[in-house]
């Protein structure tokens, strides 16, 4: 494939995907794109037409060879480089087929990213056998460029529209996902180059599933609209709310440290509380609030805004709750020194995705617990990570539970026995660090010894045969 058709396939490939390619094509406008060099990019029915050649048979071919072959082709001859700036109006004319025709023709350069003209843009508008018949007036001319000047116009606003639309959730005029995932990444981008804080607040509303079934699904439409509005009153200009999907809403807040993301979700929460929503129902919602760590990557960021969140839902709802991770983090004055770190190999993946993800994560977050005493944060965020991390404990030890009876593994209840001796033990010691009778170290100890060591990289591989099993079968029921 030449370079010209590979850019050619390129341009309308990306060209079809932005929804824009109806409102050229329906343009009484003639427009064109041509490459640098001169190929034909794409071309409008109407543009081809004046040609008189099918619009698909010039997309990749040469300007120069095209002229050749049609009569009068020179009308529409592009003569000026794509990097000259701004629109230039120029007539150009010749004879189709034993007549004059006379066009207006406005060019301007399209640009990357890095401002580089790659391609020339032409729009142009033919002047009527009237206009002609007296010879060469320039207000006719004028007249004719107002017209060309109007049709691009109108072609930019209608660009800008479908734009707006292909970011636009439908139903409660927030943005969509695609609109998140691309501001976002500036965001990261921020965050990463300038040092610029950046949080994500994960919304979710209470019981919806219960208030569309007992209301309707027109309703609960009508909620998800005037959420969208409270939200709207309860952010500044420089944040942005998404839908998600379903009842779930994502807001973006940029240069927004940890502690300000969570007033602003405490103020959103409050708003919609006290909010009457349609047919009178009052709606609460719950949020997860994660800041930006950099170098995590927009999954990592989500998935702590969306762990915060499962913990706001489970721990009664109409709560906001932060990622204690990244809630340690953001106030971490000190890199991390400690010479112990306990790493996570592949090696100790029992093949089942949940248990591991956990596994994994309580390796995370027992570290960050050791960052906290070697770096002597304050005791209020020493508590808060062993709080949080006797959280991840207890919901690990029971979706454990449950899925070792799933896959039948014989001796589960020997095994349960074992995680609530683990975890009364963790708990009795939670409270005598609250009391400052022992040092959260010794907590630490007791995790990566007792808990990670001995449990979960001895005792849990008595089960890995059956887990391996159970996803086997599950996978199976799942591709029938």
């Amino acid at each position: 494939m030449s370079g010209n058709q590979s850019l050619s396939n390129t341009f309308e490939d990306g060209f079809r995907r932005s929804l824009l390619q109806p409102v050229v094509d329906q343009s009484p406008a003639l427009i064109a794109v041509v490459s640098r060099k001169g190929a034909y990019l794409f071309a409008n029915a109407q543009f081809a037409r004046v040609l008189g050649l099918p619009a698909d048979a010039l997309v990749g071919r040469n300007e120069d060879d095209v002229l050749r072959t049609v009569d009068g082709a020179e009308i529409l001859r592009v003569d000026k480089p794509a990097a000259e700036a701004g629109p230039a109006n120029f007539v150009e004319e010749g004879p189709i087929r034993g007549r004059r025709r006379r066009f207006i023709m406005s060019r301007y350069p399209l640009r990357n990213s890095d401002g580089e003209a790659i391609a020339t843009c032409l729009s142009a508008t033919e002047l009527s056998a009237t206009e002609l018949a007296g010879g060469e007036p320039c207000d006719d001319v004028r007249a004719a460029l107002a017209i060309v000047e109007e049709r691009n116009n109108e072609l930019q606003r209608a660009l800008e529209q479908m734009e707006h639309l292909a970011y636009t959730d439908r139903l409660t005029g927030a943005w969509n996902r695609r609109h998140l995932e691309d501001a976002a990444l500036i965001e990261m981008s921020r965050a990463e180059r300038h040092g610029f804080p950046a949080s994500m607040l994960i919304i979710d509303i209470d019981h919806f599933k219960a208030l569309n079934d007992s209301h309707g699904h027109a309703v609960g439409d009508r909620v998800l609209v005037d959420l969208v509005c409270c939200i709207r009153n309860g952010i500044r200009r420089a944040d942005t709310v998404t839908r998600w999907g379903g009842e779930e809403f994502v807001v973006l807040a940029p240069d927004t440290p940890l502690h300000e993301a969570e007033q602003l979700a405490r103020k959103i929460r409050d708003h919609v509380a006290a909010t009457v929503f349609v047919e009178t129902l009052a709606v609460t919602v719950s949020i997860g609030v994660a800041e930006y760590e950099c170098g995590a990557g927009l999954e990592s960021w989500f998935a702590h805004a969306d762990r915060a969140l499962y913990r706001a839902k489970s721990g009664g709802r109409n709560r906001v709750v932060c990622d204690p991770l990244t809630a340690f983090r953001a106030t971490l004055k000190r890199p991390r020194r400690s010479p112990l770190q306990l790493n996570w190999r592949d090696a100790y993946c029992s093949g089942h995705a949940l248990l591991d993800t956990q596994h994994e994560r309580l390796f995370e977050h027992a570290n960050l617990l050791l960052d906290a005493i070697v770096s002597r944060a304050s005791r209020e965020d020493t508590l808060r990570i062993v709080h949080e991390l006797l959280a991840d404990v207890r919901e690990h030890f029971a979706d454990e539970e449950r899925i070792h009876a799933e896959a039948g593994f014989p001796d589960r209840r020997a095994h349960a026995a074992e995680h609530a001796r683990l975890l009364d033990k963790a708990t009795g010691m939670f409270e005598l660090i609250v009391r400052d009778d022992v040092p959260a170290i010794d907590l630490f100890q007791f995790l990566a010894y007792d808990v990670i060591a001995q449990h979960m990289l001895g005792s849990d591989r008595s089960a890995f045969p059956y887990l391996a099993r159970h996803e086997e079968s599950r996978d199976g029921r799942v591709s029938n």
